[in-house]
């Protein structure tokens, strides 16, 4: 068997180094994806462009004010009068965030009456306006306190001064600082992996069709799962050097803590290739045509990596039905994988379910490409 599959492996790797720059641009590529997705992609939201309508111009007012503008996450760009036209700005898209503090803002806090304020926010970007609905609520919130607490410590209340009642200290585990990398940028190598992985071997059988040298084959006694493993071997490789490269970008560029085992990590990562791979390789051999494979591959990697394998989307949020077919997404498995092991340092003892999911995909996908080989064959 081994006397048969290393000829065919040594002639892909002819057939890759052939072509140079294809090589080169197979190396490269993965890194600018990753690199430009990495800044591109973020869920963080700051610099929130907001209005402010002060009817009050008080002592209090101008200190929520200075509360909100010395915020990171808000830019204030406009405080108006009350005769100004201030809607004409969320019309226009200058502002996100219109906040009115009315007038006896100040007299009816000091005589602790209800004091009601009218926020007012463009909710065509319905993720913008629920994160700048939470920070300023959290800001009003937080000027709400040091009022009652200065309200509670005149009327004699033993409390400490600027501790309220509840004191939540939060405390949060394997990404302590929020930063949206952490979770963004081993998410993308999933992605961008697989998806190169497919477009690498799509073009392989299909082209050994279209140049007429798949009857050579047919002539040698090399068996389809032969034929299958000495082509996918040398994309496999590849594709080990193309992960070495965005995980060294992940961790030195994006700073993402690696805490996890890097030899589980590679053989984990070689499973996932394989898996790819054969997405490829299956539609090379049954479409037997170069451009149509290509286009395929990115169809099936690409949309169900972003949209079925919980990259962006949570699966548990998704219909039941939808969430069924995302058993059959391999990034889905790998995401959990190389997040747990990036953030979470966890091993085989933790990650068995998702990583025996990943085998059995990979030697499906591999055991299907043989079956539709041998009947292309035939």
């Amino acid at each position: 068997m081994r006397n048969r599959i290393f000829p065919l492996t040594r002639k892909e790797v002819l057939h890759i180094l052939r072509d140079p720059r294809s090589l080169y641009l197979a190396i490269i590529l993965p890194i600018i994806l990753l690199i430009l997705f990495g800044y591109a992609i973020t869920f963080d939201v700051r610099h929130i462009p907001i209005g402010i309508v002060d009817e009050d111009n008080s002592f209090l007012s101008r200190e929520l004010i200075s509360r909100l503008e010395g915020s990171e996450y808000f830019d204030l760009l406009y405080i108006m009068s009350p005769s100004t036209e201030f809607e004409k700005l969320l019309d226009e898209g200058k502002v996100k965030v219109l906040l009115v503090i009315p007038k006896n803002f100040s007299r009816d806090i000091q005589q602790e009456k209800d004091t009601p304020l009218q926020l007012l926010i463009d909710g065509s970007d319905n993720n913008t306006a629920q994160i700048a609905l939470g920070y300023t609520s959290g800001i009003i919130l937080d000027f709400s306190s040091n009022i009652l607490l200065e309200r509670l410590d005149k009327q004699g209340a033993l409390l400490k001064p600027g501790i309220p009642p509840i004191d939540i200290r939060p405390t949060v585990w394997y990404n302590s600082d929020l930063r949206s990398e952490n979770f963004i940028v081993p998410g993308l190598i999933a992605v961008v992996m697989i998806i190169l992985a497919a477009m690498s071997t799509s073009l392989t059988i299909a082209r050994e069709w279209e140049t007429g040298t798949m009857e050579q084959l047919i002539s040698t006694p090399a068996k389809p799962l032969e034929i299958i493993i000495g082509k996918l071997l040398p994309y496999f490789f590849l594709g080990l050097i193309q992960i070495s490269f965005v995980i060294l970008i992940g961790t030195f560029i994006f700073k993402v803590p690696l805490r996890g085992n890097i030899f589980y990590l590679f053989c984990v990562s070689g499973v996932f290739l394989v898996c790819g791979s054969g997405i490829g390789l299956l539609i090379s051999a049954a479409t037997r045509s170069q451009q149509l494979a290509f286009m395929l591959s990115i169809i099936f990697t690409l949309l169900p990596s972003f949209i079925l394998s919980g990259f962006i989307f949570p699966i548990s949020s998704m219909p039941r039905i939808i969430q069924l077919f995302t058993y059959l997404v391999p990034a889905k498995y790998f995401l959990i994988i190389i997040r747990g092991i990036f953030l979470k340092g966890n091993g085989l003892a933790t990650l068995w379910p998702e990583t025996l999911s990943l085998v059995v995909l990979a030697l499906i996908l591999v055991l299907a490409c043989s079956r539709r080989l041998k009947l292309s064959l035939e």
